[in-house]
């Protein structure tokens, strides 16, 4: 019997949903927490540093004239970064930006590639300041780069503007441990060091990756029974009906970390990957993002292949005193 059927239609329209979708949807804790410090004159950015003296002995005999004058700058060292530009060049052909794209709509084409690369351009930002990246200057062949909090968070010096030998990270303030084996007693060591530093017990942002946060959960459900050497759990119940095993804020006699999940830890451009063991506990009073120019878009003239534009943004990392910061920078 003759018939139309389905699949030899002729004419039949695209059934394609007005939705495009992008798993993908990592933010940039570090990006957003930062908050923003003044506008750099130039690409080599500057600030000082300074410390207090150690106690000294008391015992002043009476009527005795002083005779013991103090510099009171002693301690006052400079530290720089450079500030580094960041780039994104969306551009889409004439005939695509005219086009009707389901999910985006008529001759928006463009117009969506500057929010996408808007976005992405925030995590550039991110993935170099949580890097291990050196300082670089420009030499007509690299473009200026900015240390990284991997790099500043170090006891050793930096090959390039290295960071003055009184206001370097404590090696005890840095801990390498293999994630299996931190402990509760590793992690109040380097929260020690981080409070023989600034003396005071304080809240840090611990940026960390996904391994170490969760081993910090783990952290809080064993302990170690010192009789036994046995492992102990203690269980962590949330509402009624439901279990929570997860922390959010670990404390102890020197301080308290709260903990904020990072994929843009320790990245590896070659991989394209982050370290998930990698952990950064900031004072944020002692950080700040400084702008040469903020995130912005600039249309670039159309030679007749479409539309077209940059994106970007020069900003450098200042870390006012690295002393009093710690990282966790395993390997495995």
């Amino acid at each position: 019997m003759a018939q139309t059927f389905e699949r030899s239609q002729v004419g039949k329209r695209e059934s394609l949903s007005d939705v495009i979708a992008v798993a993908d949807a990592r933010k940039t804790p570090l990006f957003a927490a930062i908050p923003k410090g003044s506008d750099p004159a130039n690409s080599l950015f500057e600030w000082q540093a300074d410390a207090y003296d150690p106690p000294k002995a008391g015992a002043v005999v009476d009527g005795s004239d002083a005779s013991s004058p103090e510099d009171a700058a002693a301690y006052r060292a400079i530290l720089s970064n450079y500030t580094e530009e960041f780039r994104r060049e969306p551009k889409v052909s004439k005939r695509a930006n005219l086009s009707n794209v389901a999910g985006i709509g008529m001759k928006k084409e463009m117009a969506k590639a500057i929010v996408k690369k808007s976005f992405e351009i925030k995590r550039d930002i991110e993935a170099a300041w949580g890097s291990d990246n050196v300082a670089q200057k420009d030499n007509g062949t690299v473009g200026y780069q900015g240390h990284g909090l991997g790099s500043i968070i170090n006891n050793s010096a930096q090959t390039v503007l290295p960071i003055d030998a009184a206001f370097r990270t404590p090696s005890a303030s840095i801990d390498a441990t293999a994630m299996a084996s931190l402990t509760p007693a590793l992690v109040e060591g380097v929260m020690e060091s981080q409070y023989q530093q600034v003396g005071e017990e304080k809240t840090y942002m611990l940026v960390s990756g996904t391994s170490l946060k969760k081993r910090f959960t783990r952290l809080t459900g064993y302990q170690v029974d010192l009789a036994q050497h046995t492992q102990i759990k203690r269980t962590s119940a949330g509402e009624a009906g439901s279990f929570a095993d997860r922390v959010q804020s670990y404390t102890s006699d020197f301080g308290t970390y709260d903990l904020v999940l990072s994929n843009w830890l320790g990245w590896n451009y070659s991989t394209s990957a982050n370290s998930t063991f990698r952990g950064y506990a900031l004072d944020m009073d002692m950080l700040e993002l400084r702008y040469q120019q903020d995130v912005m878009f600039e249309p670039l003239p159309d030679l007749g292949g479409g539309p077209r534009g940059v994106i970007s943004a020069i900003v450098g990392l200042c870390v006012k005193n690295p002393l009093g910061l710690a990282k966790f920078a395993a390997t495995s």
